[in-house]
């Protein structure tokens, strides 16, 4: 297998903070093991199941007490992506709605889907030469207009391997915004 060269990222992209949300996927079901399957009424979860990692406060990556404290540069987008922790991805998470209370700190989100980018990927035959492959990156975006605390509530899916939903859940996480 060959890889193909991959992109750079635009400067709009690369400009932006990055925030990973880690849902514990399996802690998750297993403290609601009959959570809602329906959309429009998610479960709510407790602190303690979801994590965070920016890429400038490394040093801060275990926090999961439902309040995310962000450095920024007022102006600057945030963008916030989820994944779940799984060994080989049992369940993962889908992030299908976000709300923030004070838009005087934070703009509305916005979902932004980026489609077919290429992604590296492990090729066995050949380790030290991955292979490419194609996937569809997505994210909520949201710009910071001034310091303070906002206000998040965070819908998502669980989903097994067949991409069938296993539950609907709500998470509600204060973000401050700091110089």
């Amino acid at each position: 297998m060959t890889s193909e060269p991959i992109p750079s990222p635009s400067t709009t992209l690369n400009n932006a903070h990055s925030v990973l949300l880690i849902f514990d996927a399996e802690s998750v079901l297993a403290r609601y093991p009959t959570p809602s399957l329906d959309a429009t009424k998610p479960t709510t979860i407790s602190d303690g199941l979801v994590f965070f990692a920016t890429g400038n406060t490394s040093k801060e990556i275990a926090i999961n007490d439902s309040n995310v404290t962000l450095p920024v540069v007022i102006g600057r987008d945030i963008h916030f992506r989820g994944r779940s922790v799984s060994l080989i991805a049992e369940h993962s998470v889908v992030i299908y709605d976000m709300t923030v209370a004070a838009d005087s700190v934070l703009s509305a989100p916005q979902l932004q889907v980026r489609p077919g980018l290429t992604v590296p990927a492990p090729n066995p035959e050949h380790p030290t030469t991955p292979a490419s492959g194609k996937a569809d990156d997505h994210f909520w975006a949201c710009t910071t207009k001034a310091f303070g605390i906002a206000s998040c509530e965070l819908s998502f899916i669980l989903v097994n391997q067949q991409c069938e939903a296993q539950g609907y859940f709500r998470w509600e996480v204060e973000i401050e915004i700091k110089a």
